[in-house]
């Protein structure tokens, strides 16, 4: 969406950006209509909130794939970066190296469409509804927070039960076996992933957090804060926690990564320090005391 573009209905459809970004993940073949930072096309968040002091150095937001692979990177960016800027340069050429284009078009996928692409239109009004709408205790608790759109997204799906966990995958049967991956102890459902599974106990104990027998994901409002915890944007640090289970699960699961507590942890404090550069203002300071609590608890 570029251009001299003016009038309400555009304004409306600028304003769904984030959130049409936020619900679609995109399987990359020729990359020409795929952003280069703010689609998600490498791994589960896309590269702006990955790598933002590297984009603070770009001085064209709105590359698309296809354009670094043709042109490279480093024609877009500021003639000095910072340390920071740099390390994570090398990190963004290594992704961009491993990319094999096609000349076909990009496939953009999206959890509210069927088998044949077609969308699901019941459950993306009761989304936009919960977004706009956010009357009821659990919608409070995930839009109103300074979490990126897509971790409210991924919390909104986790308590309507519509993520890909082995269990709805095995109800729509793509796979055969439901058993967790990472314990190996029980079936993968919501709140084993999230609050059964020992590598999860382990995790929220470590915070100082005491789960009940009945802490499930659909109460995920009613969770009790930890006193290490600071009360301002609890629920963004909530989300936190379990986007980043939820993101060490896949790299388990999908790469063959090693988890563990520690691993989780450090995670857990870099991406706090990610949304803490990119927080509005009166949330600044609040990734600073996120990493303080994640490395008492490592």
């Amino acid at each position: 969406m570029e251009g001299a573009l003016h009038g309400h209905h555009w304004e409306a459809l600028e304003s769904l950006l984030p959130l049409y970004q936020a619900i679609t993940t995109v399987r990359l073949r020729s990359g020409t209509t795929t952003s280069f930072w703010h689609d998600v096309w490498d791994g589960d968040d896309s590269l702006a909130q990955r790598f933002p002091a590297l984009l603070s150095h770009c001085t064209r937001q709105t590359l698309t794939v296809k354009a670094v692979l043709q042109t490279g990177l480093d024609v877009h960016l500021v003639p000095r970066l910072s340390p920071l800027a740099r390390d994570e340069l090398a990190q963004v050429n290594q992704i961009v190296a491993a990319i094999t284009p096609s000349m076909e078009d990009d496939e953009r996928m999206t959890p509210f469409a069927s088998d044949d692409g077609k969308i699901h239109t019941a459950a993306l009004y009761k989304l936009l509804t919960s977004v706009s709408n956010s009357k009821d205790a659990i919608s409070r608790f995930i839009w109103d927070n300074c979490a990126p759109p897509r971790v409210q997204f991924f919390a909104w799906l986790l308590t309507n039960d519509r993520i890909q966990h082995k269990c709805n995958l095995k109800k729509k049967k793509v796979l055969d076996d439901s058993t967790c991956d990472v314990c190996g102890g029980a079936e993968e459902t919501v709140d084993h992933l999230i609050f059964r599974c020992p590598h999860a106990c382990n995790f929220w104990h470590a915070l100082g957090f005491r789960l009940g027998d009945g802490t499930q994901v659909l109460n995920l409002d009613q969770l009790g804060r930890s006193s290490r915890v600071p009360a301002e944007q609890f629920g963004a640090f909530i989300l936190l926690c379990c986007w980043q289970l939820w993101k060490q699960r896949n790299g388990h699961v999908f790469r063959q990564e090693p988890i563990s507590l520690q691993r989780t942890l450090q995670a857990c404090k870099t991406e706090a320090t990610l949304w803490g550069a990119r927080a509005p203002k009166g949330c600044r300071g609040i990734g600073t005391r996120w990493c303080e609590v994640f490395s008492i608890s490592m």
